[in-house]
């Protein structure tokens, strides 16, 4: 069974029903994770910010419909399927969602949420696959490869095993395969690209783990700086000699100077510089971004053609000049030849 993690966006304003689709999810034993929200803004704010295999809209929302979030998300051209799950049985409305972009319509019931695990994984691969053979898509990724950034961290991750970035480790803020080493790309620009990547699903993305983030800001790269648990202080020792007792090894001399027996854990973040404790902290996922499968040997040749035309390019870009470095020696030469020929007159 593949490792992949199925994430799920459900917008549901009766609780009751998400918890009944998790009670299948469960059983089905299948890798799907389900994010519930209630309301239309909540869909916005954290659908924008994190990437989702499929979306699930509730057809009559308090202030909103699925259909009016269905629009919305139609006009920002968002590349993720959408089901439609309501108790409404009007036609009318399984007409007018699938004309939106929702690929299917789903009638409330123990049934149909029986079979909704199954489905979720169908939905997301046949649309998956539907992307990797569009033309429109397919030219779209051809574009892509033209920017040098994006297409040497394709390379990077087609030579990769498994074809995956993956984390460092929960606590250090880089990848595996080692991005800093051999992409001219600071941090920023790496997670830029990955977004327009994983927006077009070029690249999927599984989460893996979880690590501490700012509160102030979310970054994740922080640095961690061990303080004594009873004061805070920055400055201990150990706790050695006659005087040391079992189970206190350590003694803080920054400030309370009592014996303690471990160190505790704050934080300072590198982006904004707030210092925190472990209690502030915010969490988020830590990911792995892999090539989706289904379009490999297109990106392949797609990388192969883009670096050919690079290349023309530089090439071509080098006999312009040299011509026009040609052009000016000529002049050059030229005017020589000219100013020779006065001063012979001259000289008559």
């Amino acid at each position: 069974m593949s490792e992949r993690v199925y994430r799920v966006l459900m917008v549901e304003d009766n609780p009751n029903h998400y918890k009944i689709l998790q009670r299948f999810i469960e059983k089905s034993g299948l890798r799907i994770q389900v994010d519930h929200v209630v309301t239309a803004q909540e869909c916005f704010s954290i659908f924008l910010k994190k990437n989702y295999d499929l979306l699930m809209l509730d057809y009559n929302l308090e202030h909103f419909t699925g259909l009016s979030i269905l629009k919305k998300l139609s006009e920002l051209n968002i590349l993720v399927p959408i089901v439609m799950v309501t108790q409404e049985k009007d036609p009318q409305v399984a007409i007018e969602s699938m004309k939106m972009g929702a690929v299917d319509y789903v009638i409330k019931s123990k049934e149909s949420f029986k079979e909704l695990p199954q489905k979720i994984i169908q939905y997301v691969e046949a649309y998956e696959y539907k992307l990797a053979n569009d033309q429109g898509q397919k030219y779209k990724r051809k574009s892509l490869m033209r920017s040098p950034e994006v297409r040497e961290l394709i390379k990077l991750l087609l030579m990769a095993e498994g074809h995956s970035m993956k984390p460092k480790s929960t606590t250090l803020h880089s990848y595996e395969p080692d991005h800093a080493a051999k992409l001219d790309m600071t941090q920023e620009g790496l997670e830029k690209v990955v977004q327009v990547l994983t927006l077009n699903k070029i690249l999927l993305k599984r989460p893996v783990g979880v690590k501490l983030a700012c509160p102030r800001c979310e970054s994740d790269d922080v640095t961690t700086i061990p303080v004594c648990p009873k004061c805070g202080g920055k400055l201990f020792v150990k706790n050695v000699g006659v005087e040391a007792e079992a189970g206190m090894p350590f003694k803080c001399l920054d400030g309370c100077g009592e014996k303690f027996e471990e160190v505790a854990i704050n934080y300072r973040c590198n982006l904004c510089g707030k210092a925190y404790s472990q209690s502030e902290s915010k969490y988020k996922h830590t990911f792995e971004f892999a090539i989706n499968r289904q379009i490999i040997d297109e990106l392949q040749r797609q990388v192969d053609a883009a670096d050919e035309l690079s290349q023309w390019e530089r090439q071509n870009q080098e006999v312009e000049q040299h011509i026009e470095d040609t052009k000016q020696i000529q002049e050059a030469i030229k005017s020589q030849l000219q100013e020779l020929v006065k001063q012979q007159l001259k000289n008559r």
